[in-house]
Formats: structure tokens, C-alpha cells, sequence
């Protein structure tokens, strides 16, 4: 029953994680996909009658590849910087709205030399990067435009956290509560929870009001209205377990006899017989 504990508590940790994380990178990808629009809407709105006419073109197919990579969301990934700064390159792969429209153009040794190089450096800080301004040029392209498209990419710590209500807290407390005192003495060997069906019904009431509670909280977009949500729901699973477990607890069979010492008369044939007794004790 421990190992089950063990077992169970390792699950809830590894659902919890995959769920903040997810969680996380669904928040990040509509924050850049906002960031992209308003962004196209500024190129959109410069006045490019300065630009020659191959300068135009180049300009109006890079903003069609921008609004073609934020509709397909593959963005990089800040796993290991704290705060947002931008990545070039993230460790799958994955490029920046800027890396992106380089290489798609044929340069991707630009993005392999930032990459290795600078690949946390803002736009601005690149503009001795050797092909980059004659890049932004033939594209149409001011540098503090690319300045622009290029996001940041931001750790767990950098979301906006919605803190869980108190009247949600006390419930978690109240309840988690009364599940941890039931699971404590439903985990009992099975011999020693005969007679004791309340405490298994117990377990099932607590267990389900966390269950109720973490199912109000699992899938919000916060990070720590998502940690109660999946902390309620493991305790209200391991309480109705055990709960369970306690019902369904039945007296062992008894071994026949009325005692647990019994005599058993024994005979010795021969020239002298004898006559004796063999005792067995049950223990």
C-alpha cells in the first residue's frame, strides 16, 4: 500500500508538470501570435514609396512569410534564461520570427552564425553582423523594423500568475485535511480495518470534495490555480482508494479448532507400549 502511495504521488507530480507546461506554452503562443499581428499592421501602415520597386516586393513577401510562421506556431522555447530574452535558436530547433525570414530567403548562414554566436542577442546589438543589414536592405527592411518583429521569449516565472480565491484555499485545506487523516488510517493492514466502515466512508466523502475542487481548477491558465487544481485531485484519489480499500475489508477465514493449543494422543507399540501426547501450537 505504500508503493501505491509512492506510485500515486509520482504520478500526480509528472501530470502536473506536463499540465503547467502546456499550460504555459499555450499562453506564450497567443501572446506571440498577438505580437505578430499588430506588428503586421505597422508594416502594413509604413509609407515604402522611398523603396524601389524590387525593394517593395521583397518587403510584401517577407511580411506574408511572417503571418505564414505565426500561423504555425512553431516558436522557440526559453527553457534554462530567467525572464524574456530573445533566442534565435532554441535547442529543438525552432527559430525566431527573425531567423525565420533569413533563412527562408536562402540565408541561413546568417541564422547559423547568430545562432552559435549571439543567439540571446536583440536585433540592434546584430547590426555588425556581417550580411544582416545588406539583407534588411535587399527586403525592405529599417533595422529598427526588425527590431520589432523579433519577440522574446519568456521562463514559467514570466507569466501572469492569477492567485487561487481564499474561499478556494480554505476548502483545500479543510478538505485536504480530513483525506489525509482518513488515508492515514484507511492504509492500515487489511485485518485491522474490519469494523471500521466508517472511516472508509469517510475517505469517500473527503475524497470526492477534493476531486469536486481540483476539477473547478485544472485547465485554468494559471500556474498556481493549476498546482491546487492537480494537488486536490491526487488527494481525492488516493482518499477514495483507500476509502474503498476499507469497505472492502473482510474478516479472514479461521482455522478450524476451538483453541489455538491442541493435544494430539500418540500410541508406541512394542515390548513396552507407551502412551503420549503431541502439541501443536497455532500462532
Amino acid at each position: 500500500m505504500r508503493f501505491s502511495l509512492i506510485v500515486l504521488g509520482l504520478v500526480g507530480y509528472a501530470a502536473f508538470t506536463t499540465i503547467e507546461r502546456r499550460t504555459f506554452e499555450k499562453k506564450e503562443t497567443v501572446r506571440l501570435r498577438a505580437h505578430f499581428v499588430a506588428v503586421e499592421r505597422e508594416l502594413m501602415s509604413q509609407d515604402v514609396s522611398s523603396l524601389t520597386a524590387a525593394q517593395r516586393g521583397a518587403r510584401a513577401e517577407q511580411i506574408a512569410q511572417l503571418r505564414r510562421y505565426a500561423a504555425r506556431g512553431e516558436f522557440p522555447r526559453n527553457e534554462y534564461l530567467p525572464g524574456r530574452v530573445p533566442f534565435f535558436r532554441d535547442s529543438r530547433g525552432n527559430l525566431c520570427a527573425m531567423a525565420f525570414l533569413i533563412a527562408a530567403s536562402g540565408r541561413g548562414d546568417i541564422v547559423d552564425h547568430v545562432a552559435r554566436t549571439r543567439n540571446n542577442a536583440y536585433v540592434p546589438a546584430l547590426a555588425d553582423e556581417p550580411g544582416l543589414a545588406a539583407w534588411l536592405d535587399r527586403h525592405g527592411l529599417a533595422l529598427a523594423e526588425a527590431a520589432r518583429i523579433q519577440p522574446t521569449y519568456g521562463g514559467g516565472g514570466g507569466v501572469q500568475d492569477e492567485k487561487p480565491s481564499s474561499g478556494y484555499v480554505v476548502a483545500t485545506v479543510l478538505a485536504g485535511a480530513v483525506s489525509a487523516v482518513s488515508m492515514t488510517r484507511n492504509a492500515r493492514s487489511m485485518d485491522r480495518l474490519i469494523g471500521h466502515r466508517s472511516e472508509g466512508f469517510l475517505g469517500l466523502a473527503a475524497g470526492s470534495i477534493n476531486l469536486a475542487l481540483g476539477l473547478a481548477y485544472v485547465g485554468k491558465e494559471s500556474g498556481s490555480q493549476q498546482a491546487l487544481g492537480v494537488v486536490n485531485l491526487f488527494v481525492g484519489a488516493g482518499a477514495m482508494i483507500l476509502g474503498a480499500r476499507a469497505l472492502s475489508a473482510k474478516p479472514r477465514t479461521e482455522i478450524a479448532g476451538s483453541g489455538r493449543l491442541r493435544l494430539v494422543p500418540i500410541v508406541a507399540a512394542g515390548a513396552s507400549p507407551r502412551v503420549g501426547f503431541a502439541a501443536h501450537l497455532r500462532i
